[in-house]
């Protein structure tokens, strides 16, 4: 090889390692190096709606006491400033956010069975119990739950054939008997396919099926006809605090997107209501905002504010669409005006009793989007989160790691 070439050569391997050096905490920021499992890791970390560290230094001024103090202070104020580049009631929402992105399902895994209970070693065979909403909400629309086993050689489901089902709720220790669900793998209620080795129940709740349910499952499974039991647990919320009107309007609100969304509400109350925003074209998430306030009853109004560097950056024009809408009305027996009251209000914390489940859920919105009008992307601000609390907690922090 030539001087020349190996000149060539080494320039350009400097060049790039210059590049890399002064590109190297942009691409550990942006993710670039991160393996799948710390990407969702920071996603999750990112998306949450609460700081590092606790709460805003105006609802926690001793946050810096519950800090892990086996973490750097300067890796702490790192983390902060990168979290708070966004208002905590409008965060990112990436593909790794699948609380937020389907946030009605929970997928459960599959249950290695043993055929006694005493059994180290699975048998061969795993089941799963899947309540294909998290939540039953209301009256009128059922929850399904299904019920599988597969040969974990080759992941062939295999016949099952139902003996027992008890369904029950529990609350503050107790637990009430409730009407057990009917099911069948015969293609009708709710039930996909029939004759698939896929049992579907359809449950609906009465009005005094509220909070926490349970239902348990006794089965043979496979030819050999083994014997199972399987327990699966799902909130139920039959009564409708309020429910989404499909009024809307979006317009841009100080460099970011404000989507007012109307709200029949059945029942006073405090609520805390969510919503994704999304590209309209391909369903890429962009953002996801909260509610949080006291809601009169009758026809309301509540703002969704998606914060314009999460829209920015995203790269994406509008039109947006508005989608999951969810939320419920908050039933705690502690009412937060209380801790204004002196020792009027600290009388009534201590004697209160919870003597109901801490939320009644509102529905989905039956026609799952909205979609914004069109959106050139400088209509959204670039600008990072400002607040009064933002900066006390930098200044706090920053004194930490001198």
């Amino acid at each position: 090889m030539s001087q020349k070439k190996i000149f060539i050569y080494l320039g350009v391997a400097i060049a790039a390692a210059l590049v890399f050096y002064l590109l190297r905490d942009e691409a550990e920021e942006n993710g670039w190096f991160l393996s799948e499992e710390e990407k969702k890791a920071k996603a999750e970390w990112m998306a949450k709606g609460s700081p590092p560290g606790g709460g805003s230094a105006a609802d926690n001024p001793n946050f810096l006491e519950s800090l892990d103090e086996s973490i750097p202070p300067e890796k702490i104020l790192k983390d902060y400033l990168e979290w708070s580049e966004y208002p905590p009631n409008s965060r990112p929402l990436t593909k790794y956010n699948e609380d937020l992105t389907n946030p009605y399902f929970i997928q459960i895994s599959p249950i290695a069975m043993v055929d006694k209970p005493e059994d180290k070693k699975p048998n061969g065979y795993s089941c799963k119990l899947q309540p294909l909403q998290w939540a039953a909400i209301g009256v009128r629309d059922p929850l399904h739950i299904t019920l599988e086993c597969f040969n974990t050689s080759n992941f062939e489901k295999v016949p099952l054939n139902i003996r027992n089902v008890k369904l029950w709720k529990e609350f503050d220790g107790n637990k009430f008997v409730a009407l057990p669900p009917d099911g069948n793998d015969k293609g009708i209620d709710g039930d996909a396919q029939a004759k698939d080795n896929i049992f579907t129940f359809e449950w609906r709740p009465t009005y005094k099926d509220w909070g926490d349910m349970f239902l348990e499952v006794e089965f043979e499974y496979a030819k050999e006809k083994k014997q199972g039991k399987i327990l699966s647990s799902f909130f139920s919320s039959p009564y409708q605090p309020a429910e989404w009107s499909g009024y809307f309007l979006d317009v841009p609100r100080d460099g970011s997107l404000s989507i007012k969304t109307g709200v029949n509400v059945f029942k006073a109350g405090t609520y805390h209501l969510e919503a994704n925003l999304v590209n309209s074209g391909n369903g890429d998430p962009i953002a996801w905002a909260s509610f949080d306030g006291k809601l009169n009853a009758g026809r309301q109004e509540v703002e969704f504010l998606f914060f314009g560097k999460l829209i920015r950056e995203s790269g994406y024009e509008g039109p947006y669409a508005l989608t999951q809408l969810r939320g419920h009305r908050v039933n705690l027996a502690v009412d937060p005006d209380w801790f204004g009251q002196g020792e009027e209000g600290m009388r009534k914390i201590l004697v209160a009793k919870t003597t109901e489940p801490d939320k009644e859920l509102v529905g989905p919105y039956k026609e799952n989007n909205y979609t914004t009008k069109e959106y050139n992307l400088n209509t959204f601000s670039l600008k990072a989160y400002e607040s009064p609390e933002k900066d006390q907690k930098v200044k706090q922090l920053q004194d930490l790691a001198r």
